[in-house]
C-alpha cells in the first residue's frame, strides 16, 4: 500500500509491507443509500407501528420488508453528517438531547444537529452533535426494543448495515459500487474529523483508474502514472496546485472497500491525504484482475 502527494514539482512516496461513478458531475451529488438497516440479532431499524406522526419511537424489530423499515441515508456536499429518513421524515434525537439514553424518534426534517448522522468505521451511526451512537437499549434483542443515543462502544448493539431486505449485503459488488463505497467511507471519515466532504470528479476518477490499471498490469502496487499529467491529458477543467494519491494492491489482500480504506486510515501518510484541508476533489479507480486480485487508487486534487 502506498501514498503519494505532490505540490509543485515535489513528490514523496512511502511503501508499506492502502457510488461515486464516472457519470457524477464535477460539482458532485449527494451521496445516498437506501433500504433496510439491519442491526442486533439480524433485526431491522423500524418505525413503531408504521405511524408517521412526529415523536413516533424508532425500535428494533424483525425484518419484514415493510415501508416502516425502509431508510434513506442522504449526504449533501459541504455538510457534516447526513439525514436518515423514513416516510419522508427524519431519524431524530428527542429534544436535541446529548445524554446517554436519550430516545430516538421520527420527526419532521428540520436540518438541526439532532437529525445528523455519520456512518463511521465499524458500521456505527454517530450523531456528531453529541458524538454518541445509535444504540439498541440494553442490548435487548426482543421485537419492540427502542433505540437510543449512547456513548459509542462498538458492540453489536451499535452496528447497523444496509442490506437487501436483511439478507446478504451485496457480497460481489462491481467496480462502480466499490468506487462509490470508497468515496462514501472516506467522506464519512472526514466528517468525523470536522472536514468538509470531498466532491467526486470524473476526470480525477480517470486518472485514478489509470493508476489502478497499471498496478494490475505490473502486479505490483505503486505510483506509476503522474496524476498531474493525467489530469492535463484528460482535460481537467480547474486550476490546481497539489495532488495526492493513495494506492493499494497485493495478491489476496484488500478485497473490499472497508478493508482498503481502513488500511489507509491506519497509516499516517495515507490518512494525511484523506484528511487534507487542501483537497476538494477526488476520484477512485478499482481494477479486479483475472486472478481475483484487487488494485486500488484514490486521487485527491487541491
Amino acid at each position: 500500500m502506498q501514498a503519494i502527494s505532490k505540490k509543485s514539482s515535489i513528490w514523496g512516496a512511502v511503501a508499506l509491507a492502502a457510488f461515486g461513478v464516472a457519470s457524477l458531475p464535477a460539482t458532485a451529488q449527494a451521496a445516498a443509500q437506501a433500504g433496510p438497516l439491519v442491526g442486533l440479532a439480524g433485526k431491522c431499524l423500524d418505525v413503531r407501528g408504521g405511524v408517521r406522526d412526529n415523536g413516533t419511537p424508532v425500535q428494533l424489530y424483525g425484518c419484514n420488508g415493510t415501508e416502516s423499515q425502509q431508510w434513506m441515508y442522504v449526504e449533501q456536499p459541504g455538510e457534516i453528517g447526513a439525514t436518515m429518513t423514513a416516510f419522508g421524515k427524519c431519524l431524530d434525537v428527542a429534544s436535541s438531547g446529548t445524554a446517554d439514553g436519550t430516545p430516538v424518534q421520527l420527526w419532521d426534517c428540520n436540518g438541526t444537529g439532532a437529525q445528523k448522522w455519520v456512518r463511521y468505521q465499524g458500521d456505527v451511526l454517530v450523531n456528531p452533535q453529541s458524538n454518541k451512537c445509535l444504540d439498541v437499549r440494553g442490548g435487548n434483542t426482543n421485537d419492540g426494543t427502542p433505540v437510543q443515543l449512547y456513548s459509542c462502544n462498538y458492540t453489536a448493539s451499535q452496528v447497523w448495515k444496509f442490506s437487501d431486505g436483511g439478507q446478504n449485503p451485496n457480497p460481489n459488488p462491481d467496480t462502480k459500487s466499490l468506487q462509490r463505497q470508497v468515496f462514501d467511507l472516506v467522506n464519512d471519515y472526514r466528517a468525523q474529523h470536522g472536514k468538509a466532504r470531498l466532491q467526486y470528479d470524473p476526470v480525477v476518477e480517470r486518472a485514478a483508474q489509470d493508476e489502478a490499471d497499471e498496478q494490475a498490469r505490473r502486479q505490483q502496487q505503486g505510483h506509476y502514472i503522474g496524476t498531474m499529467d493525467s489530469l492535463r491529458k484528460y482535460g481537467y477543467p480547474r486550476p490546481f496546485s497539489e495532488t495526492a494519491e493513495n494506492a493499494a494492491g497485493a495478491r489476496g489482500f484488500w478485497k473490499d472497500a472497508p478493508s482498503v480504506v481502513d488500511a489507509w486510515i491506519k497509516e499516517p501518510l495515507h490518512e494525511q491525504n484523506i484528511l487534507g484541508d487542501q483537497h476538494k476533489y477526488t476520484g477512485v479507480g478499482v481494477t479486479i484482475d483475472a486472478n481475483g486480485n484487487y488494485w486500488w487508487a484514490q486521487d485527491f486534487v487541491g
